[in-house]
């Protein structure tokens, strides 16, 4: 599988502060904007997933949209319209998966990614707080990593523009406005005591 063409050393890292359930679902609610933000990467300067360094591929299950993967910490980043997870490359090792249309996030034991639309949910779990931390932060590593290559790539005006573009659809669950989501994405991927609700970062309305 494209995947599996390379590896990227293991980041060796201290046990994480543990976060809430409110921590998580605030995350779930960030994955759900991040999943708009990057379709307009895809349809940006040529496709800037392709210019990060993702590999596109068709997807097997949902169409519409295609499947893009990435190393990422001796494993597998895979994006799709549907869903989006990291997979370790080491049978056993716990993964993470976020499902857009259950608005979830899932720990796994996959070690190759799932076929958007066609899910076994008895091979997730959403109830372990203590692994769901570890492998949400292997995930939002990545994510902090990549927000921060696009404002330096394209100027931080463009995702303000994909925010507001967000926020006029009907049916959207807008969240923190860019700068701040970047900001929390970043706490929460270091494993700080610290960290927030998300809900701290949003002004009051005048």
């Amino acid at each position: 599988m494209l995947w599996q063409r390379k590896s990227i050393p293991v980041v060796s890292r201290s046990a994480p502060a543990p976060l809430t359930r409110g921590h998580l679902n605030d995350l779930t609610t960030g994955l759900g904007q991040q999943m708009f933000f990057w379709g307009r990467d895809v349809l940006t300067e040529g496709n800037l997933l392709l210019k990060h360094g993702f590999e596109k591929h068709r997807s097997e299950g949902l169409q519409g949209t295609s499947c893009y993967c990435k190393p990422w910490e001796d494993g597998v980043i895979e994006l799709h319209g549907a869903c989006a997870g990291w997979y370790p490359c080491e049978s056993g090792k716990c993964g993470f998966l976020f499902i857009r249309n259950a608005k979830r996030c899932y720990v796994h034991h996959r070690t190759a990614p799932v076929i958007p639309g066609e899910y076994d949910f008895k091979e997730f779990d959403n109830s372990n707080i203590a692994d769901l931390t570890r492998t949400s932060r292997i995930f939002t590593a990545w994510l902090a990593e990549y927000e921060a290559w696009i404002a330096k790539q394209m100027g931080r005006a463009y995702r303000e523009e994909c925010h507001a573009m967000f926020c006029k659809l009907p049916t959207s669950k807008p969240w923190l406005p860019p700068e701040s989501a970047r900001h929390w994405i970043s706490t929460f991927a270091t494993g700080s005591a610290a960290l927030p609700r998300s809900r701290a970062f949003i002004e009051p309305k005048r």
